[in-house]
């Protein structure tokens, strides 16, 4: 029968002495399988130690970023702060000049440092001095009295041919184009220093809201919509929220065709 023993025998080479070990099979098995174990789990601390040493060593580094980053947070807020301030500076700007902002004419607009010419170039520009089409003056302006039951006449009344184009008074830009049950077809321009103008009944219009125009350019024709008796074109001039007598920037009387 196979011993189910392993012996081990040791000899002494001084007093030529022997001392003989006997172990089972089964504790050499376990032995080997400890064995592999502690080896194992020296190979787990080694590998984590080496894992946790390189973690150190980027740990300065992955610190440093993180305090470049919140440097930089704080960068872009105070940035944004100031943007806000200066936003609120254009618009108080705005508001001392009679402007009203239209899509284009903000710091944060899609283009970006483009607008602020542009805000600038609608301020510079002189009060609107051009006749806005040809015909003949109809009816003059008139601030009216309430007290007599006279109603104000806010503007000049140009009489002519319809389909006759309607001219821009002044540079400037489109604040409101579109429809109204009493002037019908009309469009808006802000010009600089607080000025706009008012031109109504148009036929059709020409230009957006937000558009730049400058002196000259057609920007509706002439037509009878919304309450009008015939074709004419209602012309307006504002400044600083007070309408005036348009005579006061025209000079003599509309061209004639």
């Amino acid at each position: 029968m196979t011993s189910r023993f392993t012996r081990i025998i040791l000899v002494n080479d001084q007093d030529q002495g022997v001392k003989e070990f006997t172990i089972s099979h089964r504790m050499v098995w376990l032995l080997g399988l400890l064995g592999v174990l502690v080896a194992a789990a020296l190979l787990y601390v080694l590998i984590t130690y080496g894992l946790v040493a390189e973690r150190a060593i980027q740990l300065p580094r992955v610190e440093a970023e993180l305090v470049k980053a919140q440097a930089d947070l704080v960068e872009v807020q105070e940035l944004r702060l100031e943007l806000e301030e200066m936003r609120g500076l254009q618009e108080r700007l705005l508001l001392m000049l009679g402007i009203e902002p239209v899509p284009g004419d903000s710091l944060a607009g899609p283009g970006g440092g483009e607008d602020m010419p542009g805000l600038a170039n609608v301020i510079n520009t002189p009060p609107p001095d051009a006749w806005p089409t040809a015909g003949y003056v109809t009816r003059e302006f008139d601030e009216g009295a309430t007290s007599r039951g006279v109603r104000p006449h806010p503007g000049l009344d140009i009489a002519g041919p319809e389909g006759v184009p309607i001219l821009a008074a002044g540079d400037g830009s489109v604040a409101r184009a579109g429809s109204d049950p009493m002037l019908g077809n009309y469009v808006e321009i802000q010009h600089g220093l607080g000025y706009l103008t008012v031109y109504g009944h148009c036929q059709s219009v020409a230009v957006a809201r937000g558009e730049q125009v400058r002196r000259g350019q057609v920007i509706a024709y002439l037509g009878s919509t919304g309450e009008a008796s015939a074709p004419h074109l209602h012309f307006e001039i504002w400044h600083n929220g007070m309408a005036v007598d348009p005579r006061q920037f025209l000079m003599g009387e509309p061209p004639t065709r």
